[in-house]
């Protein structure tokens, strides 16, 4: 891997009316924070980054042991023209490794039984997930009336009015549990998946709205590659699902380095208050804060984090519905077999578990499978998900407890025999946030606190997706945003 020092040392610097360099604090070293401070510095801009803990990156961290490579966090994401760029930019082209295209079975549990997902049309119709009348349903989609009501909808309601429980119990339920490891009876369609919600408003179908954008994308207008409910933003980008030789944490690593000498880990930021034109940033390292005035402020920290902060009366007065966005938490738990511990092929993504199975697991992804060097020649890996939404408290017990509860489903749906080799168990208290029904408060919110706070711009992945590479996209925008302002202030 190489940094693009020659970027670096050619940057040139952002002036005010008195040749002082524009500065700027981030808040907040996660992939949104790294992304911003990354782009802020290519502008010449002055950043300086802080983070309380003791290391950059957030929920991306990789752990190599015993031949096993272990993600706390996102094993994978899906690319974009912008996401292409930044890869280019920090010459990580040839650490990129796309996930396996034989590995492209979804298996969800039904009845106990492991059945891969219906991929097409004619897959749809032959598959035993479905009974004959949920299937019926589904072909009749585009017969049903479209809302009226203006109001927020649960992703629950949407699908069961659209679709049928059936398909909400084992289509989406299950990957609601995937994405955001939530409820599908709380989540707001609008806001989790706004661009299936806007197919039904713009089509007044589902089916014809899928229709008109495959036709459309080869007509070559756009392109369908959807991650999450997101379109990518070029015709000619294709999408790719894809991780690094070295895991997830090479992308961190890289925009770290890339961006030396501004970042301040052990520093959390107890206060930020405005002061004539300008911030104020109080910081604490080692027992003592230090206090620094900025142009503006990018806070690019969990929702939560606003909560925990000093913040004057102006601040708080519009932010509160921020701080109240939910993060229910989620245990990740690598296990590693040896091969012929293991009946089940896994020649899959992986596996997901909807809520009326009632197992212990999320679901599980075939780690190995996806991506080579995740473990030693003779040996599997699985990344279990436990928790979230659907049982909190699950997701707080001790490693011994949870590998036994895990196991459990393994054994049963994957023919594992024996105990692990290998197990690495990450506990995240407060994992995804939740965008629950109603959310366009937490929204107008943010946009609010921003208006009434110039040069302070909140970022992350409370406001715009929750993926990797949604987290990318805030980190560039929210940059593109500062750079504006500070040119219009100068």
């Amino acid at each position: 891997m190489r940094v693009l020092a020659d970027m670096v040392g050619n940057l040139t610097p952002t002036e005010g009316d008195g040749g002082d360099v524009r500065s700027v604090a981030v808040v907040g070293a996660g992939v949104t924070g790294l992304v911003a401070a990354y782009e802020l510095r290519r502008r010449g801009v002055n950043v300086t980054l802080y983070e309380a803990s003791g290391h950059a990156g957030g929920a991306i961290r990789t752990t190599h042991a015993d031949g096993f490579l272990a993600e706390h966090g996102p094993n994978s994401f899906v690319t974009s023209a912008a996401v292409d760029t930044l890869l280019q930019q920090l010459d990580l082209q040839d650490d990129v490794v796309e996930a396996n295209p034989e590995a492209n079975k979804r298996y969800v549990v039904r009845s106990s039984v492991m059945t891969p997902f219906p991929l097409t049309p004619a897959a749809m119709l032959g598959t035993s997930l479905l009974s004959f009348k949920a299937k019926l349903r589904v072909l009749l989609e585009p017969l049903v009336r479209t809302r009226t009501q203006d109001t927020d909808e649960s992703v629950a309601s949407f699908v069961r009015r659209r679709l049928g429980h059936e398909v909400l119990d084992y289509a989406v339920d299950p990957f609601i549990s995937g994405i955001f490891a939530g409820d599908p009876e709380t989540l707001s369609m609008a806001h989790a998946f706004p661009r299936v919600a806007e197919l039904e408003r713009q089509y007044g179908s589902l089916s014809k709205g899928l229709m008109m954008q495959r036709k459309r994308f080869s007509s070559g207008e756009s392109n369908p590659a959807t991650h999450e409910g997101h379109l990518t933003s070029s015709p000619a980008a294709r999408a790719r699902l894809i991780s690094f030789v070295d895991g997830m944490q090479t992308l961190t690593d890289a925009l770290e380095a890339s961006i030396a000498g501004t970042l301040r880990l052990g520093c959390p930021v107890r206060l930020v208050h405005r002061q004539e034109a300008r911030w104020v940033v109080d910081a604490g390292q080692d027992g003592a804060s230090r206090s620094r005035t900025v142009d503006a402020v990018v806070m690019a920290t969990p929702a939560h984090v606003l909560a925990a902060m000093e913040m004057s009366a102006p601040m708080r007065k519009f932010a509160a519905p921020i701080e109240r966005v939910e993060y229910p938490p989620v245990s990740t738990l690598t296990l590693g077999f040896r091969r012929e511990d293991v009946a089940h092929r896994l020649d899959g993504f992986g596996v997901l578990v909807p809520a009326t199975e009632r197992r212990n697991i999320l679901g599980a992804l075939f780690s190995s499978s996806l991506f080579p060097s995740r473990a030693p020649d003779d040996c599997v890996t699985i990344t279990c998900f436990v928790g979230g939404a659907r049982q909190a408290d699950r997701a707080r017990e001790d490693t011994d407890l949870l590998v036994e509860r895990v196991l459990l489903d393994l054994r049963q749906l994957l023919g594992v025999r024996g105990e692990p080799v290998f197990a690495k168990h990450v506990y995240w208290p407060r994992a995804i946030p939740q965008y629950t029904v109603g959310y366009q408060a937490v929204k107008d919110a943010a946009d609010t606190t921003e208006q009434q706070n110039p040069g302070l711009y909140l970022a992350g992945n409370y406001r715009n997706g929750v993926s990797v590479g949604d987290c990318v996209a805030s980190g560039q925008q929210v940059a593109e945003r500062v750079a504006s302002y500070l040119t219009r202030a100068g």
